[in-house]
């Protein structure tokens, strides 16, 4: 039962995303509106936090976890329209600040980033309130309770670990479910699509430089190339999917499901190739072309460092953005490896050493791979 005070708090903070996504657009009265919205927010806030220490108090394990849902799903459009809306204005102001080097802008991102986790503060008093609970209970060690209480005041990482919590908390109760077909493939779903109209990029490029046959016209051939950027706004902007995935690998681990962890794994690096293969095209055609006319301008050999800060400073948007894609697609294989852990099928060296290779490109692939085919073989052999 999901409680009122988070119920409003959900309400407000879906407000509050409503008129962050005002000010991004400029409508009039938005700043004044956001005063209001503030105030009444941390009142509200106010009552959540009582209403958290209320439930801790009565032990109502059930009634924390679901309100600790509602609030932490509420909470995300709402700091993702918040950091878009005030990056906005901070490079704003700065930008009109160059005398002093744009220092006004920084202050003005510091009270941003101040005001910013004053709100994130009420949020996380549900998910303390159940981390408090089942320690209490001795459902949880101690480990678990000081990790997850650290994150709950740390941006990004309170909604990870508010659903690792909310998960934990289920299983406890016995109210835990399995994941849905839906949620199962998503993230898969969205990267085969992703992959499929980047493979359709890639060939109809590689046909346009050999003069090859050409199925498809050239408009459709630019917008394609806009394929990369809606996968970085779908796995990391805005990053539901990802999160979704993130939840659907806890349940897998406390359900200690292995084959839905091992089977995701290899198929969500294998439908991510193609993507990733023509966001390194796209990558080396804009480095080639903003490297082209100061290649042209060099004169002697000892002037090529120019050419290559030139390359480097065109090129790293595309392995940031790369790198950051690539971290969604590593939730499964690193909770494979860490329910793998917990059974006793692998070593801890075996598993930190793939943890690892899962952060590095390429090597992801094969490590996921590899550890994909170990625990079907570990399994194989447990039966």
């Amino acid at each position: 039962m999901v409680s009122t005070a988070a119920k409003a708090l959900g309400v407000w903070l879906c407000l509050g995303a409503l008129l962050m996504a005002g000010l991004i657009y400029d409508l009039p009265a938005m700043f004044a509106l956001l005063v209001g919205w503030a105030v009444i927010y941390f009142v509200v806030g106010g009552l959540v936090v009582a209403d958290a220490i209320r439930l801790r108090r009565g032990g109502q394990l059930d009634a924390l976890q679901a309100s600790a849902n509602v609030v932490k799903i509420a909470e995300i459009p709402f700091f993702v329209l918040n950091f878009v809306a005030l990056s906005r204005v901070v490079i704003h102001v700065g930008s009109d600040d160059r005398d002093n080097f744009g220092l006004r802008g920084f202050l003005v991102a510091l009270l941003f980033v101040v005001l910013t986790y004053l709100v994130l503060l009420p949020t996380s008093a549900y998910p303390v309130a159940c981390l408090a609970v089942l320690r209490k209970d001795e459902r949880i060690g101690r480990v678990f309770y000081g990790l997850h209480l650290i994150l709950q005041f740390l941006f990004v990482t309170d909604v990870v670990g508010a659903m690792v919590v909310i998960e934990v908390a289920r299983n406890r109760l016995g109210t835990a479910r399995p994941p849905g077909v839906v949620s199962r493939y998503l993230l898969t779903g969205v990267l085969a699509v992703a992959s499929i109209l980047g493979a359709i990029w890639v060939l109809e490029y590689f046909a346009s430089v050999f003069g090859w046959y050409a199925v498809f016209d050239s408009d459709l051939l630019w917008y394609l190339g806009y394929v990369p950027a809606l996968a970085f706004i779908v796995l990391v902007v805005v990053p539901i999917v990802p999160l979704v995935a993130f939840r659907t690998a806890v349940r897998a681990f406390l359900a200690d499901d292995l084959e839905l962890l091992r089977r995701s794994t290899r198929a969500v690096k294998l439908v991510m190739i193609p993507l990733f293969v023509q966001n390194f095209l796209l990558g080396a055609v804009v480095v080639g072309f903003i490297s082209y006319l100061p290649l042209r301008g060099v004169r002697q050999s000892s002037d090529f460092w120019f050419v290559g800060v030139v390359a480097s400073i065109g090129a790293t948007p595309f392995v940031i953005g790369a790198y950051l894609m690539l971290l969604p697609t590593s939730i499964y294989g690193i909770t494979c490896l860490a329910l793998m852990l917990r059974q006793r099928r692998i070593s801890p060296r075996y598993c930190a050493l793939h943890v690892v290779l899962h952060f590095v490109f390429v090597a992801d692939i094969i490590s996921a791979l590899v550890v994909s085919h170990r625990a079907r073989r570990t399994s194989l052999g447990r039966a």
